[in-house]
């Protein structure tokens, strides 16, 4: 029995293409991203939910069991080009009013299992050393990635690029 403080159930699913609006408000909500992070997410979003293929982007959402049509989450990750087993995952996030449901680590874990079946080796991902994704560094490393990289001043003075990876 589920007790009143207790997280709703998630449910993680497939990205879908009446999915768009919903990841593209999600997307701006976060309060993380720049405002051409949020054109490139937006487009990479209509690019995976509209030309599905095994080798392109691919999006998984987050969604409350009791509100299956209210996106609290989403992945988006693809195959590394020119590579047999390498995937990136390239946006992860979280609603703000639904954060720390486990969301993220439901989407991540879901985004891992579907990559073993896949033939998935390893997971790249790459994030900015600004203190606003300290949290994003901190889930990473509490997900098993491992801080392969940082490259200082890379997207600007004093926004180093991480890079963790993870293998599967």
């Amino acid at each position: 029995m589920q007790k009143a403080c207790d997280p709703a159930p998630l449910l993680i699913r497939s990205g879908q293409p009446s999915d768009a609006s919903g990841l593209s408000a999600l997307v701006r909500a976060a309060a993380v991203f720049s405002p051409e992070e949020i054109t490139c997410a937006n487009e990479i979003i209509l690019d995976a939910l509209n030309k599905p293929s095994p080798a392109g982007y691919q999006i998984l959402v987050a969604v409350l069991a009791e509100q299956p049509d209210l996106i609290i989450g989403y992945v988006c990750f693809g195959q590394t080009p020119f590579t047999l087993g390498a995937w990136d995952l390239y946006w992860l996030a979280t609603h703000p009013d639904h954060r720390r449901l486990g969301a993220a680590s439901a989407l991540v874990a879901e985004m891992e299992r579907a990559l073993r079946a896949q033939g998935g080796t390893h997971v790249r991902v790459e994030t900015s050393g600004t203190g606003g994704y300290s949290a994003a560094r901190a889930f990473y490393d509490r997900a098993g990635y491992q801080n392969v990289a940082r490259i200082l001043d890379f997207y600007k003075p004093g926004d180093a690029l991480y890079t963790f990876v993870k293998h599967l």
